[in-house]
């Protein structure tokens, strides 16, 4: 039997990356993963991958930052499946660095929608599932930068707060209906963007890679095995807490 045999987990934002591999890793440990992205044939592949190796996956088209698009979603996933027993939000991105004083209206609020909106709509939707069935377990994904200031990313920064923020709210209100809400940070982790970064601006990764006690970035496995951790029995007394995940760097 595996972890998390015979679970339905919801991962947001599966399609590449951090999410890619957690969607791998919890099909791994037996659960049926419903991938969701705006990159729908991305999500397809993640699925069929799954499914080739044994497990149980489907792909559902999602604009998270679009409440209409995250309602049908979860709409179709409880249609399908009859529950919600995890879910994995992990949406996020920056969209540039500048000083405030040249950041424009129209990023901050892209950067927003991309980060903190869309984690509330899925969110919102997750909660109701759950309460109604009376139990699950679900992850946000803020950062390292919702924790600490980064110079150049007021926007990204105010962003990652916001899900933290959000994170121990919502589970401060859900703890006795039996759903259990925890968020990640994590700080450098090797995904594809930081392998194109160290290959164009080196620079800038050894720099990053000086702040970190470990002195090194994280692997997106460390970040799946943790997120596996948050939504199975193991972490059954653990609600509205932040999890580091930054090789150190918030001890400083």
């Amino acid at each position: 039997m595996g972890y998390l045999q015979n679970r339905v987990v919801a991962v947001i934002g599966g399609s590449s990356g951090m999410g890619r591999v957690t969607a791998l890793a919890l099909a791994r440990e037996g659960a049926t993963v419903v991938v969701g992205a705006r990159r729908q044939q991305l999500c397809e592949q993640v699925a069929s991958e799954i499914r080739a190796a044994g497990g149980q996956s489907e792909a559902i088209a999602l604009d998270a930052t679009d409440a209409d698009s995250v309602a049908e979603f979860f709409r179709v996933l409880h249609e399908r499946h009859g529950r919600l027993d995890g879910a994995f939000n992990n949406v996020g991105r920056t969209l540039g660095s500048s000083p405030i004083t040249e950041t424009t209206l129209e990023r901050f609020e892209q950067t927003l929608a991309f980060n903190l909106r869309s984690t509330f709509l899925c969110l919102q939707q997750e909660v109701r599932l759950m309460r109604d069935q009376g139990h699950g377990a679900i992850v946000n994904n803020s950062s390292i930068g919702g924790s600490r200031g980064f110079a150049g990313l007021q926007d990204y920064c105010a962003a990652k707060w916001g899900v933290v923020g959000l994170t121990k709210a919502v589970a401060l209100e859900n703890a006795a209906h039996n759903l259990r809400i925890n968020v990640i940070a994590p700080g450098l982790v090797a995904t594809e963007r930081f392998e194109l970064i160290r290959s164009q601006q080196p620079t800038i990764i050894g720099d990053r890679l000086k702040e970190i006690p470990l002195a090194r970035p994280g692997s997106m496995a460390e970040i799946a095995e943790t997120v596996l951790w948050l939504l199975g029995p193991a972490s059954g007394f653990l609600t509205g807490a932040v999890i580091p995940l930054d090789g150190g760097e918030c001890a400083k």
